[in-house]
């Protein structure tokens, strides 16, 4: 080989490294794309876990997250089942159903709780004759979609106030202006979705009272975190990853709930109210997520979060019984949930969290 030959492959190989050298840094920044699923339209309520994305946690993570939504957890279901989705936000009424004697179980698992008080409610306009559960036969009650995941327990709300299945009609009315309409116009007696956007409606000027809902209904959790169990097997800190930067989330937003709002907007303009003063349409927003975050955060603080309790499953496998939803009471209840890893998820400092969600 000629020494100019053997110069040129030099400057070659040399200007090869240098290549690789510039593109190392993006090869180590690769992130993992992941997918997360609502069970309903974007709206305020998911802002917690979305500041998540805005405070750049999951991107700490290393994980690149596509958020899709759905219309009801039993939608969701079978996209985690079949690994469509890696990640799902959602109650679980639908797995619980699942895993009865004689049927197939789900194979996914929760894994962190989410959501430790039942957002959803009963609501009819301030000047309506109806005053108790009882009240509502023969009545339209609206509800988002009859695949959402709150159905089998307002079913049991219902049959615990001695109310049949042909005693009232559940209408979905979807969430959003066509709710809105349908509960202003009359369409429904009653509006049965969650707390949030009900503030939301009496927000705009709509005038409406709750029902009474006994206690042991009120306390039942909600939505979680749920993915495949062979997720849970085969990559477990994948699911810690991703169940920390959402954890981080709701602590940052409950720090600095005006820049979470802003951060939900920035990501989804077009949930921006069009009416109203800037001013009023931020102290709105700031007042519906506030509601949310209240059933975020047990009061133990965020070291606390993420935990199921076996008698909070046995709770919700009794209601869906007594309600008629359920066959059995016989449910494998420790194969639906696991707490292995809250402890790792929530192994993050809070007070540097809340430090920076301040200083948005």
């Amino acid at each position: 080989m000629s020494t100019r030959i053997a110069k040129s492959l030099s400057q070659v190989a040399g200007a090869s490294l240098l290549a690789l050298a510039a593109l190392a840094p993006s090869l180590v920044q690769a992130k993992e794309k992941v997918t997360l699923a609502y069970p309903t339209n974007i709206n305020l309520s998911n802002a917690p876990t979305i500041m998540g994305i805005g405070m750049g946690y999951f991107e700490q993570e290393g994980l690149e997250v596509d958020v899709v939504f759905f219309q009801g957890s039993s939608v969701i279901m079978p996209q985690l089942s079949q690994k469509h989705v890696d990640f799902g936000w959602m109650a679980p009424e639908a797995l619980i159903t699942s895993a009865q004697p004689g049927r197939t179980t789900l194979p996914t698992k929760l894994f962190y709780n989410g959501i430790f008080q039942s957002p959803y409610e009963l609501v009819v306009k301030e000047d309506s004759p109806l005053n108790s559960i009882a009240d509502l036969k023969g009545k339209k009650i609206g509800v988002g979609g009859m695949t959402w995941a709150n159905i089998p327990i307002t079913k049991s709300i219902l049959a615990d106030a001695g109310l049949k299945p042909e005693d009232y009609e559940l209408v979905p009315v979807g969430v959003g202006a066509s709710a809105f309409k349908a509960f202003e116009d009359g369409q429904v007696d009653v509006l049965n979705l969650f707390d949030t956007f009900h503030v939301q409606m009496e927000n705009s000027g709509v005038k409406m009272r709750r029902l009474p809902v006994p206690e042991k209904f009120k306390n039942l959790f909600s939505n979680g975190l749920i993915t495949h169990q062979d997720t849970l097997k085969e990559r477990p800190e994948l699911a810690v990853k991703f169940g920390r930067a959402a954890a981080k989330g709701v602590i940052a937003c409950n720090a600095n709930v005006e820049a979470c709002v802003r951060n939900f907007w920035k990501l989804y303009p077009n949930t921006i109210p069009s009416q109203g003063t800037e001013e009023q349409k931020l102290a709105d927003a700031v007042e519906i997520v506030k509601v949310r975050l209240a059933t975020m955060i047990p009061e133990g603080g965020p070291e606390k979060m993420g935990y199921y309790t076996e008698a909070s499953l046995k709770d919700y496998v009794s209601v869906l019984h007594a309600g008629g939803v359920l066959e059995t009471t016989q449910i494998p209840i420790d194969t639906l949930y696991t707490n292995e890893l809250v402890a790792k998820i929530n192994d993050f400092d809070a007070a540097k969290v809340i430090e920076e969600a301040r200083a948005k």
